[in-house]
């Protein structure tokens, strides 16, 4: 029974992470707790990704596997709640997204660049 559970779930996310699923992302973070952080399009594919959440946005931040800084975008409007964030041609690969808010707070994100 474990199986057949994990193998459904093994194929439901990569039905998902292939972006077939792409179109069925809840982007109404109304809802959501302060600090959840939807990024998207994650697969990107591009130069331009957007991080949007409920609290106010101060800085994103993007790193690499192995720590080195992609790129730091600061948000001078503190009222801001969505942003874009361009990265250039990246390499493919996972990338680290560090999302931090107006109280000081912060969350870490996967990002998939192909």
């Amino acid at each position: 029974m474990k199986l057949k559970i994990g193998l459904i779930y093994g194929i439901l996310g990569l039905f998902a992470f292939n972006g077939i699923a792409q179109g069925l992302v809840d982007t109404d973070l109304n809802n959501k707790k302060p600090h959840e952080v939807l990024i998207y399009p994650n697969p990107l594919v591009g130069e331009k990704f957007t991080v949007k959440t409920a609290s106010n946005i101060i800085k994103v931040e993007v790193v690499n596997v192995i720590g080195k800084s992609i790129n730091r975008t600061e948000n001078d409007n503190f009222a801001l709640q969505e942003l874009p964030v361009y990265i250039g041609n990246c390499d493919k690969g996972i990338y680290l997204v560090k999302v931090t808010f107006d109280d000081k707070k912060s969350v870490i994100k996967k990002l998939l660049v192909k």
